[in-house]
C-alpha cells in the first residue's frame, strides 16, 4: 500500500512548503480559486514519474525549483523529489529518492539526483510488488509491462474529468490511453494473478523450446542421410568448392567412399584453419603497409618533380627576357650607329650637308654615350649564360628521373592491387569453402546420432506434455470468468452505494461495463448508459462511485496500486468555482445534494473493511463537523499553496 504523507515544495531560495495529509482518511483541501488547488494533481504525478510535468504556468512554476511526496510505502517511507522542468523543457530527469523506516522531509541543500523518471518508476513498481508481464503471451495479458504509470489512470479525477458524462478514467480521452486501461485493468483487479504471470511466461519459455528442439529434430531427422545421397551432394560441393578431386558423382563414383572423404576434408581443413588464417592476416598487414609506402613515396616524388619543374619554367622565363632584352639592345645600337659618323668635338656644321648645327654638341654626347653603353651589354651578359643552361639542364634530368620514379612505383602499386585482388579472390573462395565445410561438419555430427534423436524426441513429447499442463493452469475463458465475477460484486457494491446519494435513477441496478468504460443503468425501459442521464450532480456521484468502489477492492485485496484517490472539486456543479466561496453560494437544494455526496464519500471511507487514503480539492466549505474534521487547510485570504513571502 502507498499513500502520501506530505506533499513538499522547495522554492528557489531553499525554503519548503509543506502540505501534510493523513494516511487512510478523507483529506479535503478547500479554497479560492486560483490558489493552488487543481496543481495537485499535476504535482503528484509529476512526482510519481509522469512523462511531462502539467502543473499550470504562474507562480507555482515560476518559484517552485523542487516537487517532492513523502510517502509511506508498505512500512517504509520514500522520500521522491523531482526537479523542476528547466524553460522550455516537459519535464526533467533529475530525481532524489530516500529510504528507511522514517526519513523526513529533507533540507534543499540535500537534494542531489539519485536516479531518473525511469529508474524512479521501476523502483515504486518494485516496492508495491508489480511483477514482470512483460512478453507473458497470454490473452488477457498486456504484452508490455505493467507499471506504476499503468495504476496512475486510477488515482486521479481532475476538475474537467470528474463531471464528463463521457469518460469515466484520468486521461481517458487521449490516444491509447482506453485500450490500456481495458487491458490493466483485469490485472489491478486480481483476475490475472502473480501466479498466472508466472505460468504465462513459462508457456513462453516452453514454446520457445518446443520450437527449437523441432528444429533440431528436423535438422538432425535430415541428416540423417542414410542412403549416402546427402553425403556425394556434399562431396560434390566440396569438389566444386577446391576442397577435394574426389568424384562423386561422375561414372566411377561408385568406387568413392564419401563418408570418409568428407571426414578427412573436415579433419585436414581443421588443422590448416588456424595457420591459414593467422598467415592471411600477415599477409594482409604487409600489403597494407606497402601499399601505403609507395603511396608516401609517390607523392614525395611528385612534389620533387613539380618544384623542379617550376624551377625549370622560372630559368627559361629568365633565359628569353634576356634574349629578348638582347635583341632590343642590338635593335638600338643599330639605330645609334651613325653617331660615329660625327666628329668628337669643334664642328659647327652638319658632315653630311654642310649645314650650320652649332649648339648641339651636348646632345651628341648623349647620343655617344648611349650608344656606348649598348655596346658594353654583350659583353656584360654572356658570363652568367652557361651557368644557368647548366642549371637547367639539372633539372631536366631530374624531372626525368623523377619520371622514372613515378613509372617505377606505379607498377609496384599495380602489382601490390594484383596480388590484393588474388588475396579477395582468395577469401572469397576461402568463404565458399567455409560454408560447405560447415555443412559437412553438421551433416557428420548427424551421422550415427540416432542416440541424440531418439533422447531429443523424448524431450519434445515431454516439453508438450508440460505445455498442456500450463495452458490449462490459466486460459483467456478462466480470466474473463475471473473479471466478470470481481465487476458483478463492485457492481452491487456501487448499486447499494447509488441509494444512499440523491441522485437521478438510484433505484436501479447499476454495472460497469469494462469494453465501453460506462457507467451502465438497467432501467425496466432498458440499459442507460451515463451520457444519456442529464443531472451534472449524477455525472459526478457516478465517477466518486466507480473509483471508491475500485479503491475498496485495491486496499482490500492488496493490489498493487497506491492507496489513494484524488477528487478535484467534485461540488463544482453546485458552486461556482470561479468566485469568493460563500456558503449561501449554491441554492438550498444543491447546497445539501452536495453536502450528501461528501457526506457519503466521509463514511463509506470510514466503513471500509481496509481503508485507503482520499484527498479532495474543494472550492466549498461546509461549517458542519464532519466536513471540518477532513480539512487539512483552508487557503483564503492570502493563504494558498504558493506562500506571500516566495
Amino acid at each position: 500500500m502507498m499513500q502520501i504523507r506530505e506533499i513538499v515544495l522547495y522554492s528557489w531560495t531553499g525554503k519548503r512548503r509543506r502540505l501534510p495529509l493523513r494516511l487512510n482518511a478523507v483529506n479535503i483541501i478547500t479554497g479560492d480559486s486560483a490558489t493552488g488547488k487543481t496543481a495537485l494533481t499535476d504535482i503528484i504525478d509529476y512526482c510519481l514519474g509522469s512523462g511531462t510535468c502539467d502543473v499550470p504556468r504562474g507562480k507555482i512554476t515560476e518559484t517552485v525549483a523542487w516537487y517532492a511526496l513523502l510517502l509511506q510505502v508498505n512500512e517504509f517511507q520514500v522520500f521522491v523529489a523531482r526537479q523542476a522542468p528547466e524553460e522550455d523543457a516537459q519535464s526533467s530527469q533529475r530525481v532524489f529518492v530516500k529510504q528507511g523506516a522514517s526519513v523526513g522531509v529533507p533540507d534543499y541543500a540535500e537534494l542531489t539526483p539519485t536516479t531518473n523518471a525511469d529508474g524512479l518508476i521501476g523502483l515504486l513498481s518494485r516496492l508495491l510488488s508489480f511483477p514482470d508481464t512483460g512478453n507473458a503471451e497470454l490473452q488477457g495479458l498486456p504484452s508490455y509491462s505493467v507499471t506504476l504509470r499503468h495504476a496512475a489512470f486510477f488515482l486521479y479525477q481532475q476538475q474537467d474529468e470528474i463531471i464528463s458524462r463521457q469518460r469515466l478514467f484520468h486521461r481517458q480521452g487521449e490516444p491509447f490511453v482506453s485500450n490500456s486501461i481495458r487491458e490493466t485493468l483485469p490485472f489491478f483487479l486480481g483476475a490475472i494473478t502473480a501466479e498466472d504471470v508466472r505460468v504465462a511466461r513459462r508457456i513462453n519459455r516452453l514454446k520457445k523450446r518446443i520450437r527449437d528442439t523441432t528444429r533440431e529434430v528436423a535438422d538432425l531427422e535430415a541428416a540423417a542421410d542414410r542412403g549416402g545421397t546427402r553425403a556425394r551432394q556434399l562431396l560434390a560441393e566440396a569438389a566444386s568448392a577446391g576442397l577435394t578431386t574426389a568424384n562423386a558423382s561422375g561414372e566411377d563414383s561408385s568406387n568413392v567412399d564419401a563418408l570418409a572423404e568428407l571426414r578427412a576434408i573436415l579433419a585436414l581443413r581443421q588443422n590448416a584453419s588456424g595457420r591459414s588464417s593467422e598467415t592471411d592476416s600477415v599477409q594482409l598487414g604487409d600489403a597494407d603497409n606497402a601499399r601505403q609506402g609507395l603511396l608516401q613515396e609517390r607523392d614525395l616524388i611528385r612534389r620533387r618533380s613539380k618544384q623542379a619543374q617550376s624551377s625549370l619554367e622560372s630559368i627559361a622565363t629568365l633565359l628569353n627576357d634576356r634574349r629578348s632584352f638582347e635583341r632590343e639592345a642590338a635593335e638600338q645600337r643599330s639605330r645609334l650607329a651613325f653617331v660615329q659618323l660625327i666628329p668628337d668635338a669643334g664642328l659647327d656644321e652638319c658632315p653630311l650637308c654642310g649645314s650650320h648645327v652649332g649648339g648641339q654638341q651636348e646632345e651628341i654626347d648623349e647620343l655617344r654615350e648611349h650608344f656606348s653603353s649598348l655596346s658594353r651589354i654583350p659583353q656584360a651578359l654572356p658570363s652568367e649564360s652557361p651557368r644557368l643552361k647548366a642549371l637547367a639542364d639539372t633539372l631536366k634530368q631530374e624531372i626525368e628521373e623523377c619520371q622514372q620514379a613515378i613509372r617505377s612505383n606505379s607498377a609496384q602499386l599495380e602489382a601490390i592491387e594484383r596480388a590484393s585482388e588474388r588475396d579477395r579472390n582468395l577469401a572469397l573462395q576461402e568463404n565458399v569453402q567455409a560454408a560447405v565445410v560447415g555443412r559437412i561438419d553438421f551433416y557428420l555430427e548427424g551421422v550415427g546420432g540416432d542416440e541424440r534423436l531418439r533422447l531429443l524426441k523424448q524431450e519434445l513429447e515431454s516439453l508438450r506434455v508440460q505445455l498442456e499442463a500450463a495452458e490449462n493452469e490459466v486460459d483467456s475463458d478462466l480470466i474473463r470468468d475471473r473479471t466478470l465475477s470481481i465487476l458483478s460484486r463492485l457492481n452491487q457494491l456501487m448499486t447499494n452505494w447509488s441509494s444512499q446519494l440523491p441522485i437521478e435513477h438510484s433505484s436501479n441496478p447499476l454495472r460497469f461495463d469494462i469494453k465501453k468504460l460506462q457507467i451502465i443503468l438497467d432501467t425496466p425501459s432498458g440499459p442507460l448508459a451515463m451520457p444519456q442521464i442529464g443531472s451534472g450532480q449524477s455525472w459526478v456521484a457516478y465517477h466518486v462511485l466507480v473509483h471508491m468502489a475500485l479503491h475498496e477492492w485495491f486496499a482490500e485485496h492488496n493490489r498493487p496500486v497506491p492507496g489513494f484517490v484524488f477528487f478535484d472539486q467534485p461540488s463544482q456543479v453546485g458552486f461556482p468555482a470561479d468566485s469568493e466561496y460563500r456558503d449561501n453560494d449554491a441554492v438550498s437544494g444543491d447546497r445539501n445534494t452536495i453536502a450528501e455526496t461528501f457526506r457519503f464519500i466521509i463514511d463509506a471511507a470510514s466503513r471500509a473493511a481496509k481503508p485507503y487514503q482520499i484527498i479532495i480539492a474543494e472550492h466549498a466549505d461546509f461549517d458542519e463537523q464532519w466536513f471540518q474534521d477532513c480539512v487539512r487547510e483552508k487557503w483564503r485570504n492570502g493563504k494558498a499553496l504558493i506562500p506571500q513571502d516566495w
